[in-house]
């Protein structure tokens, strides 16, 4: 049953709600037409009653000659009457529950000419039939869903025998037709008005609700890719102003904190660039010798490692605005860059992609993706595409690729494959770290995979487009080496 719900909050709210309502809506209806018809049969049987006891008065008040003159004359087609002996007379089982009621009435106005009782009998057959059925608690539904739905029943037999004399009976048969509910046209549309009532009320309530849960929503993701991105505005019931108060303090302590890290290593990284530049001074005026070149190598690599730290701390703090930028020829210019150093790059793109991005975080990103590449593929072959609206890159290289259990840990800061210190084999550990960190920022993902046709790793890359063009007029097909 919960598998047939809706999978969203309001999809479900308003299923339930409509369905309770409804469910209310029809229960009461049969309330109501269960009163309705109690109260109409109560008129008829009272009109019943005045019948029966004005005949009954008039027969036991004449003499006999005149009784069977006076009931030919009241008999007819739907009311009989007649006399009948007392060892004749059948008996019914009364199955009606307003027997009693009919009982009461006819005593109040009938003054029997002997002590026998007067005998009353109502069931749902009709008046020929005398062996109505046992009624039940299914019957009864069925019968006043029948009602609900066709707007009447069957009409229920009335057999009244009234005491006239020693060894005789005035006998009634008649039909009382059960008061008629609504037919299921009018029942069909006061549901139907209902309903659409209601679910328009309900899909603005819950609309109104759950708009708040959207506005969560788009702001926690803005604010994965943007620290600096506005605050909630803290309207609306107090419960939604309080949960906006505690976003925004959570925004607040977050950028707090990143700030202070990205504060703190640059204060590091400025006392320690003083005395290792003391350091390289001092040995640049030693003699040439093997012991300088290893000095100054490793103050090079320790002046690396702080530039490549400070670099990764500040790139989730970067405040650079997004911008239309055309991401062929971004690619081009980064690609230009390694083949005129003497690397081997290819760029293929299928057509001009322009998209809304950060150019210098984007740039900064694929220029560590296809260094990377290079490092250890010895090639790379960039390739870029538009994908169900997204900008895909891809860059694959010839190296030994990845085992398949590093392929998540490779994105961890300082953590490499290669165990050397060398940083020309090596690296510090966070050129993909902080690759993953600017396409994030972008809100895209990035996923490597090794090669299963050929060696080599592949890294692909699926940005959102955003504000862009593509244009399919146009393609281009580059090679540098």
């Amino acid at each position: 049953m919960i598998g047939l719900l809706p999978k969203t909050l309001s999809g479900r709210t308003v299923v339930l709600l409509v369905s309770g309502l409804v469910a209310t809506h029809i229960v009461t209806l049969l309330v109501l037409s269960e009163d309705r018809v109690e109260s109409l049969t109560r008129t008829e049987e009272q009109h019943i009653a005045q019948h029966i006891a004005s005949i009954a008065n008039i027969v036991s008040n004449v003499p006999n000659e005149w009784r069977d003159r006076i009931v030919r004359s009241s008999d007819g087609h739907l009311f009989n009457v007649r006399i009948t002996e007392t060892g004749s007379r059948k008996t019914l089982q009364s199955t009606g529950t307003n027997t009693s009621t009919l009982g009461d009435l006819l005593l109040r106005q009938v003054r029997p000419s002997t002590n026998e009782p007067i005998s009353v009998d109502i069931s749902d057959a009709d008046p020929g039939n005398m062996t109505p059925g046992r009624d039940s608690w299914r019957r009864w539904l069925e019968s006043r869903l029948s009602r609900l739905a066709y707007g009447h029943d069957r009409d229920q037999a009335v057999l009244v025998s009234i005491p006239l004399s020693e060894g005789q009976r005035l006998s009634f048969s008649t039909s009382m037709p059960m008061a008629s509910a609504p037919g299921w046209e009018r029942q069909l549309a006061v549901t139907g008005a209902f309903l659409v009532i209601v679910l328009m009320l309900s899909l603005w309530a819950i609309r109104k609700m759950s708009s708040p849960l959207a506005l969560f929503a788009n702001a926690a993701t803005t604010f994965a890719r943007n620290v600096y991105a506005p605050s909630l505005p803290e309207t609306g019931p107090s419960e939604v102003r309080e949960a906006a108060r505690a976003f925004n303090n959570m925004q607040k302590r977050v950028l707090q904190m990143i700030e202070g890290r990205a504060y703190m290593l640059g204060a590091i990284s400025h006392d320690l660039r003083t005395p290792l530049t003391t350091i390289r001074l001092r040995a640049e005026d030693l003699a040439d010798s093997e012991a300088r070149r290893r000095i100054l190598a490793s103050i090079e690599e320790m002046d690396t490692m702080l530039a490549s730290t400070l670099t990764f701390a500040r790139e989730g703090t970067a405040q650079e605005e997004l911008q239309a930028t055309d991401i062929g020829s971004l690619l081009e210019a980064i690609c230009s860059d390694f083949s005129d150093t003497g690397h081997d790059v290819t760029l293929a793109v299928s057509s001009t992609i322009v998209a809304a991005c950060r150019p210098l975080a984007l740039k900064r990103a694929l220029s560590n993706l296809i260094d990377n590449a290079l490092k250890y593929g010895e090639r790379a072959d960039v390739a870029a595409n538009v994908t169900g609206g997204l900008v895909d890159i891809t860059i694959t290289d010839q190296g030994p690729g990845v085992p398949n259990e590093e392929l998540e840990r490779i994105f961890q800061p300082f953590y490499r494959l290669e165990n050397s210190r060398n940083r020309n084999t090596g690296g510090m550990g966070l050129g993909l770290a902080i690759a993953q960190m600017a396409v994030h920022m972008h809100g895209g993902s990035i996923q490597l995979e090794n090669r299963a046709e050929t060696s080599g790793l592949c890294v692909r890359l699926m940005l959102p487009i955003g504000t862009c063009g593509n244009n399919d007029e146009s393609s281009r097909n580059h090679r540098s080496h």
